[in-house]
């Protein structure tokens, strides 16, 4: 008789923890789900308590995410494998990607799942958790940059920036959590220093990070998330072609 797989499925939304549970006792009936969970802190609490063999992961969920109960399980030295199922958000796919983890893509395609499940079934050689969270962070958090300010210099996450200003020569940096900050840098100085497959220079101004990009409209404007307000910038001709390589 074949070992049944144990699983739990960890989402904030009882729709899509409903939904995934009807997919897996449809199409993958070696696969028991042991209980779900609405929450970072709920998930840890069931993986201890079960010990599953792998675990169905939201990404973003209020409060602590999908990433923070890898993190949380790894420190605990659970072993347990993590398939992540989010919506699409390219900057977090690579990251899993580059850290081995498996992923489904919301809403999610019975195929898709049955995939995920087979890999996981043929997996021979599995790298650990500490290692593949190693990996994560390794993506997830790139090396700070040094910007320099008229009383010193600040130490930024480029992951953080949503988009850069130009103001002759002083530079704003428009960050994720509200703040700007004014360095002593031209922004022609700034841009070597941002990866060019995260930033775009849409015009002399502005530099935008393309985390945070809505859309891009017929006006010849950006719209950018992550503000208080849909934040609207010009795009130059050159700027256009740029986007479009993106």
């Amino acid at each position: 008789m074949k070992k049944q797989i144990t699983s739990l499925i960890i989402d904030d939304e009882q729709d899509a923890r409903d939904g995934l549970e009807v997919l897996i006792k449809t199409y993958l009936p070696e696969v028991d789900v042991l209980d779900r969970a609405e929450n970072a802190e709920e998930a840890i609490r069931l993986v201890v308590k079960y010990e599953p063999d792998l675990i169905f992961l939201d990404i973003k969920m209020p409060g602590k995410g999908g990433f923070y109960v890898a993190e949380e399980l790894e420190k605990l030295g659970m072993e347990t494998t993590i398939i992540f199922i989010t919506a699409f958000d390219q900057y977090a796919i690579n990251a899993i990607k580059h850290a081995a983890f498996d992923f489904i893509l919301k809403p999610v395609d019975p195929d898709e799942l049955v995939k995920a499940v087979s890999r996981y079934k043929n997996l021979i050689e599995k790298e650990s958790l500490k290692v593949k969270i190693e990996k994560l962070h390794a993506c997830l958090l790139p090396n700070r940059l040094k910007f320099s300010t008229q009383t010193g210099f600040v130490m930024i996450n480029p992951g953080e920036i949503i988009y850069v200003g130009a103001g002759g020569n002083y530079t704003d940096l428009y960050l994720a959590d509200g703040q700007k900050v004014t360095v002593t840098q031209q922004i022609g100085q700034i841009e070597p220093q941002l990866d060019s497959h995260q930033f775009v220079r849409i015009s002399r101004s502005h530099i935008i990070n393309i985390r945070y990009l809505k859309e891009f409209n017929l006006k010849k404007k950006v719209v950018l998330l992550k503000t208080e307000e849909p934040m609207e910038l010009k795009v130059s001709l050159r700027g256009m072609k740029r986007l479009k390589e993106v």
